[in-house]
């Protein structure tokens, strides 16, 4: 995945995950009350730093996981790199923020739909699950870091997500009792009326490994999906965590292709 910019006030920068842990990330912003971090797309210059790094590794075949959502933009930088390096075998997929997972299903792709690891197939399955996928997230009210706070949201919320957008439960939040169980129940009550029968791969999206959300989440999929012995999670990106919440806890689901 390209990655994002994290800066912080002490003049650090960091590209999220190769030099900032995504999960380190939000470790330090609950501790450090001056860390406040923002997070910017990243420019040519990141890019360009990954890829040279990559080429002193002895890599010629590189894979891009180009984000394109509302969250963030990354075609310009891109598309320099492409002009620049030529000579590289370069291939760019387009996914979205929300594709985090959804990327690495696509790299783990010969383990779910029993393909080689090739770019054709990788970029098969991509395409065949991009609009096959969902996020529900909890935003508990507790969303508040010491250095960072959270987007828009002032109580508890439910936020939906599909095709890389991100939208507020649209029912009536008096619907929801204040209380963190109900809330939880009325997030799976919307999360298995999109599953219907379908066959899907389910994950979780966290913040926090140590949540205990995360259990409760985790104890539920294993109930509903008898044939799993764990569930699939992954880090919320930091520029998607700035949306949902910086304690948001996700249940999702990426539906399976058919052989």
């Amino acid at each position: 995945m390209i990655p994002d910019i994290i800066k912080s006030q002490y003049s650090e920068r960091y590209c999220e995950s190769s030099e900032l842990d995504t999960i380190i990330f939000y470790e330090r912003a609950r501790n450090d009350k001056f860390f406040n971090p923002t997070v910017e797309i990243a420019d040519y210059d990141s890019i360009k730093k990954i890829i040279e790094k990559s080429i002193l590794q002895g890599y010629d075949r590189f894979i891009l996981f180009e984000n394109t959502n509302e969250l963030a933009d990354y075609s310009k930088p891109v598309n320099d790199i492409l002009n620049k390096y030529v000579h590289l075998d370069i291939t760019v997929i387009k996914v979205n923020a929300l594709g985090y997972p959804l990327a690495h299903m696509a790299i783990d792709s010969e383990k779910i739909v029993k393909t080689t690891d090739s770019i054709d197939n990788v970029m098969s399955y991509i395409n065949s699950v991009r609009d096959s996928f969902k996020v529900y997230f909890y935003s508990p009210k507790e969303n508040v870091l010491p250095s960072i706070k959270r987007v828009d949201f002032d109580d508890d919320v439910i936020s939906s997500s599909t095709n890389g957008k991100l939208f507020l439960y649209n029912g009536s939040l008096s619907e929801i009792k204040k209380d963190r169980e109900s809330y939880l129940e009325k997030l799976f009550e919307l999360y298995m009326e999109d599953i219907e029968d379908n066959k899907v791969v389910p994950f979780i999206m966290y913040t926090n490994n140590y949540s205990l959300y995360n259990d409760v989440i985790e104890r539920k999929l294993l109930s509903i999906f008898l044939r799993l012995k764990t569930i699939k999670k992954y880090p919320i990106p930091a520029v998607l965590g700035q949306q949902v919440g910086y304690n948001a806890v996700g249940v999702g689901f990426i539906k399976k292709v058919e052989e």
